[in-house]
């Protein structure tokens, strides 16, 4: 039988319930037990999932000899601690985006896993997509890059009750929140991956609400062009279509995860082609089979470049919210 790596989940909610799908569709990973705030709730989501321990505490979590790995999937600004915790018991760690608050605590985390010998990843979807590396790999047909436009928009019920004084946990930044810390975190990712570290990044917040970050326009300045992020949780948009601009054509891509559709229009003969391939149902499922290869293989070439990137893109949300200005 081959060998699997043994997984312990963290967190009862949707994204947990999507991630345990994928671990089972996967080759080389299963989950051995799950907890959850609420126990019931971890309970059901077991049965439902066939998985057979659900545990009563998080200790106990870190305490099982069985576990390789701890896939956390509580609120942002809850996943320090028990990263901690985990590392401290000999764990991997897999924590969902946007994995910590601040790059001191990301640099504290990586460096505690340095010492025991274990590996850290943020779970960002999108890189790990096929499509992703399609559209990786098609940036060479434009010849020189003249830009970009990166678009999430995607409206939230939240903001409605934020304006009437209501409760409205996208949106604290105390507990994680903020649409640059939700949702930015796709585009930042995609820029750095695909152009690299910008040599200066500037944040300017949509400012109907004081002090509260609801969206707003991100750019990435490079030596000869820019790359223009629009996010928002309180825009209401048809479409979700983000482009890419070169000397020879455009790449169109509909939405920054979940990759399905990937578009490229020559400007020569003016014809567009599809150049994306159909891809599983649940798209997390290419992150963990590679987290999870990458801990079995113990490929530290591959885990110190998505560590990189990860601090580069705590950096810049920091910052950005920090003064808007890198």
């Amino acid at each position: 039988m081959a060998i699997k790596n043994r997984i312990g989940v963290v967190g009862s909610g949707p994204i947990s319930c999507a991630m345990i799908d994928a671990i089972n569709e996967s080759s080389n990973g299963e989950v051995i037990g799950i907890w959850g705030r609420r126990f019931h709730l971890a309970k059901e989501l077991a049965k439902e999932k066939g998985v057979s321990k659900v545990y009563g505490s998080l200790n106990e979590v870190f305490e099982d000899d069985e576990i390789d790995t701890v896939y956390i999937a509580t609120p942002n600004a809850s996943h320090y601690e028990p990263a901690m915790a985990a590392i401290e018991h000999g764990k991997n760690v897999v924590v969902e985006k946007t994995a910590f608050m601040t790059t001191d605590q990301a640099n504290r985390v990586f460096h505690a896993a340095e010492k025991q010998n274990v590996f850290v990843f943020e779970a960002v979807r999108s890189i790990y997509e096929p499509n992703f590396q399609i559209l990786k790999n098609a940036i060479k047909k434009l010849g020189e890059i003249h830009g970009a436009t990166l678009k999430y928009q995607n409206y939230s019920k939240q903001y409605s009750a934020l304006l009437k004084g209501g409760k409205a946990p996208l949106f604290d930044e105390n507990h994680g929140g903020g649409t640059l810390r939700t949702i930015g975190i796709y585009p930042i990712y995609i820029a750095i991956q695909l152009f690299g570290v910008p040599v200066k990044s500037f944040y300017f917040k949509q400012l109907i609400v004081k002090n509260i970050d609801l969206g707003g326009t991100c750019i990435f300045e490079y030596k000869d062009y820019k790359i223009t992020m629009l996010i928002s949780k309180i825009n209401l948009t048809n479409d979700s279509i983000s482009e890419i601009y070169g000397e020879n054509g455009t790449l169109r891509f509909h939405s920054l995860y979940d990759i399905r559709t990937i578009s490229y229009r020559s400007i020569i003969n003016d014809i567009e082609e599809t150049i994306s391939e159909p891809i599983s149902d649940n798209s997390l499922l290419y992150e963990i089979t590679e987290f999870s290869e990458c801990i079995l293989m113990k490929n530290r070439t591959a885990y110190r470049e998505q560590k990189n990137i990860t601090l580069k893109a705590i950096s810049i949300i920091e910052q950005a919210l920090n003064g808007g200005t890198l």
